[in-house]
């Protein structure tokens, strides 16, 4: 497993990237990071994940029996289709019009440079024709190896290819744990193990360890897996480290997600990042799917959401925008992630057509634009409501993201730009002082999703430490909750090295800056404690303005996955899970408050931003 010294060596001196500064042809080959997967010598790790976030752009497609219900795959099971008619779904399964190629063919085409395709959901029916058991594809009427027809696709399409393997599985009965998950059951085992067996949770992991040796050596290479479903107790740490190891040896420069770890702690199983503890991560990047990670170059991380914006299974209905799904993309490439899009095809197996018009309609953009997104890095510039950055070489592609701002001031930048242009060919006037880089478009120019703007400078962009705008609460008056003062400066101080912490005496806990004039903010970030996202203890905040004598008013309300609404089974999750950053519609105010709504223990904030933009 890499170290964090490791990575970040890795992937600021590997590869010198070519620098365009004009607009592309249009050829999409031409922004294609190359696949290299099936090489005869195993990749070293450091260059298997560079190769892996340069892809940047993603398609994840949970396709299988659950379609012909057309509610989503296994968390349908038991809670919307009872357990044994859900187990027999596969016996109406007969995706006639299923075609590998067609489908690599349209995501290529959509401007997708990898694909992670799930081979076994929590559900625990295989797609491919395993020996383990008979709860697989070769049994349903359509009877065809769907793993082995899409590896083959990739393969000579040269595509790159991750799988989906879910550790916890609702069918098998020696999965103890797995079918309650936060508050719900999912239902039976499919069958009962023989007369006198006892579950056994070790004989499911040589169960699932049988499962990936067939699907390493019989369907791989593949760049990475894609593991979820360790919310069980029973998946502790060593079994994490004892999985990453066992599959690092089945092919050693193969990838892996941190929920192979043991993510779970008894109430949450999706923390934000690894723990800061080097001797207790597991994985090689983090995933995230709830909300869009803050900026960050420290942890390779990639970012997932639905097309359809209601499930990952195909479920009836309309599909969403492309530029949303570009809009994710370039801010997920801006903050140093990559992006996945959840696609998916109904039972007939066959994408529908208004599915594959918009994914073109991405793809016409990309083949366009790609170049400032495909094998970047994220920055010189940190990710802002209004622009963010990528970086390639000594260019930096600056991408504006509000469709009404022409003129920009940002942060002063440590190297000199010695050319200006954008891609769309439009005009724009950079100036360039000590004091900041102002940047003016022709307003005609502005387009949707992003208007990008290149800027070549005097040296490497990728050597630049990220430049983010400074909060408007830094180091400004603050008083909190707290009996006594002596840490609340701490809370905003700029070094992530100290911290506040609540004195538990008052409920809920507050802190309280004075802005010093009126002031226009939009953005709120909180770090909390070291072990950020797995033990954090805030669950929820509010925050509130005020000016002059006015009372308090409340601007966001930010708790679980559900954002301001209470979402029964997450609404416990601390908010590093579910909301890395707060964004809210601007207002103006001199003094903020953040009201600690919700605390597990005492609160410890190393750091809370707010931002104007």
């Amino acid at each position: 497993m890499l170290t964090r010294r490791e990575l970040m060596s890795a992937l600021g001196a590997t590869v010198a990237f070519s620098r365009v500064l004009r607009p592309p042809a249009a050829n999409a080959a031409a922004n294609r990071v190359p696949a290299n997967v099936g090489s005869q010598s195993p990749l070293p790790l450091q260059e298997a994940l560079r190769r892996f976030l340069g892809y940047r752009y993603g398609a994840f497609i949970h396709w299988g029996p659950a379609t012909v219900s057309g509610k989503e795959i296994s968390w349908s099971r038991q809670v919307q289709t009872p357990q044994k008619e859900y187990d027999a779904l596969y016996q109406k399964f007969n995706p006639v019009e299923f075609d590998a190629e067609a489908w690599v063919k349209t995501l290529q085409k959509g401007g997708f440079h990898y694909l992670i395709y799930v081979t076994k959901h929590h559900e625990g029916f295989a797609m491919w024709n395993t020996r383990t058991t008979d709860h697989n594809i070769m049994h349903s009427p359509f009877g065809r190896d769907v793993v082995k027809e899409i590896s083959l696709a990739c393969r000579k399409l040269n595509f790159p290819l991750c799988f989906y393997y879910s550790i916890a599985d609702f069918y098998h009965p020696d999965c103890i744990g797995a079918a309650d998950s936060f508050g719900t059951n999912y239902g039976a085992p499919g069958y009962n193990l023989p007369p006198g067996q006892r579950p056994d949770f070790n004989r499911y992991v040589t169960y699932m360890k049988a499962q990936l040796r067939e699907l390493t050596e019989g369907y791989g290479p593949v760049v990475g897996w894609w593991f979820d479903g360790g919310w069980q107790k029973q998946w502790t740490y060593e079994r994490g480290r004892d999985l990453y190891d066992y599959v690092r040896g089945l092919q050693p420069d193969v990838l892996m997600d941190h929920r192979v770890g043991g993510a779970y702690n008894g109430k949450v199983y999706l923390p934000t990042w690894f723990p800061q503890d080097e001797g207790r991560r597991v994985g090689d990047y983090a995933v995230l799917e709830v909300d869009m990670p803050r900026f960050n170059r420290d942890v390779p991380w990639e970012y997932t959401t639905p097309a359809n914006d209601r499930s990952y299974s195909w479920t009836p209905g309309p599909y969403g925008e492309p530029n949303k799904w570009l809009d994710n993309l370039i801010r997920s490439a801006c903050g140093d992630g990559n992006y996945v899009l959840g696609v998916s095809a109904p039972p007939t197996g066959r994408f529908q057509p208004e599915l594959i018009g918009r994914l073109e309609q991405a793809g016409a953009w990309l083949q366009r634009y790609g170049q400032s997104v495909y094998g970047t890095r994220g920055g010189a510039y940190k990710r802002t409501n209004l622009y963010g950055s990528t970086c390639k070489g000594n260019v930096i592609y600056l991408h504006v993201l509000a469709t009404a701002v022409s003129h920009l001031v940002l942060p002063p930048l440590p190297k000199k730009i010695v050319a200006a242009s954008m891609l769309n060919g439009g005009e724009v006037k950079v100036t360039q002082t000590g004091r900041d880089v102002t940047v003016d478009i022709n307003p005609y120019d502005l387009q949707i999703p992003s208007t990008v703007v290149v800027l070549e400078l005097d040296g490497s962009a990728e050597d630049i430490a990220p430049i983010g705008e400074i909060p408007v609460n830094r180091n400004v008056p603050v008083k909190s909750s707290n009996a006594d003062t002596g840490r609340d400066a701490m809370a905003s101080d700029g070094n992530p090295a100290t911290f506040w912490q609540g004195d538990g005496k008052t409920q809920p806990a507050w802190l309280e800056y004075d802005l010093g004039h009126e002031q226009s903010i939009s953005r709120a970030v909180l770090f909390e404690g070291r072990y950020e996202g797995e033990r954090a203890h805030i669950q929820k905040f509010q925050i509130q303005v005020r000016s002059g004598n006015e009372d308090w008013k409340g601007v966001m309300n930010v708790n679980g996955w559900g954002g301001e609404s209470d979402t029964a089974a997450f609404d416990e999750w601390p908010i590093s899970v579910s909301h890395p950053e707060v964004r809210f519609a601007p207002v103006k105010a001199r003094y903020v408050r953040l009201k600690l709504v919700r605390t597990v223990d005492l609160p410890v904030i190393h750091e809370f931003e707010l931002y104007e933009r």
